[in-house]
């Protein structure tokens, strides 16, 4: 009985290897062409047949303009890279054609991603009309403090090369009833309107 079962197992995962592996040989069949990026600006193109084929690579900028093509002619395998590093900052397509056919495409983003300032804005209400504002930034910028009761501009602050502040607002001539909001922006792009409770 033992080795009834060992037999079984044997032939089930002689079974299941024959599947995998023609399920990985229908991949490379039907896709001999890849393109793959390996780098921010470089994407490589692997063709995988050794046979004789003409493949035409395009790439068109976000407008739909072709940028580049060219034509390959080949009769083994082969790898070729293609840079887009001198290329101006957009979204590029690029297209593998065998045949008019299309065989793989690929998207390159070359739009610089611009980090959003890292602030973080802390705003209490004390008592008798008092208010603590406490602003901490990443990195050191141009600061702007604006007080408004009832949407009018009743005070206006600016701190030079700072990375944050706290500091306490005592505001005597604003109505203790009236909505008071601070703005707070800074030099490298960050505003925050805050509402104190």
């Amino acid at each position: 009985m033992k080795a009834f079962i060992a037999t079984m197992i044997l032939a089930a995962s002689v079974s299941v290897s024959a599947i995998a592996n023609e399920t990985d040989f229908e991949k490379t069949a039907k896709s001999p062409v890849t393109l793959r990026k390996v780098d921010e600006s470089k994407v490589q193109l692997i063709y995988g047949l050794n046979e004789a084929k003409t493949v035409t690579v395009k790439i068109f900028d976000e407008n739909n303009f072709l940028v580049q093509k060219d034509k390959i002619v080949s009769d083994n395998a082969f790898a070729k890279y293609y840079d887009f590093s001198k290329l101006k900052a957009g979204v590029y397509s690029m297209a593998v054609y065998e045949d008019n056919v299309v065989m793989d495409k690929l998207e390159v983003d070359l739009n610089v991603a611009v980090p959003s300032p890292l602030v973080y804005t802390k705003l209490e209400k004390l008592e008798n009309n008092s208010y603590k504002l406490l602003v901490n930034a990443l990195l050191p910028s141009d600061l702007s403090v604006l007080i408004f009761e009832n949407d009018r501009l009743v005070h206006e602050e600016k701190v030079d090369n700072s990375i944050g502040f706290q500091k306490l607002y005592r505001m005597e001539r604003v109505n203790p009833s009236a909505r008071v909001e601070f703005y707070v922006r800074s030099s490298d792009g960050f505003s925050q309107l805050m509402a104190a409770k």
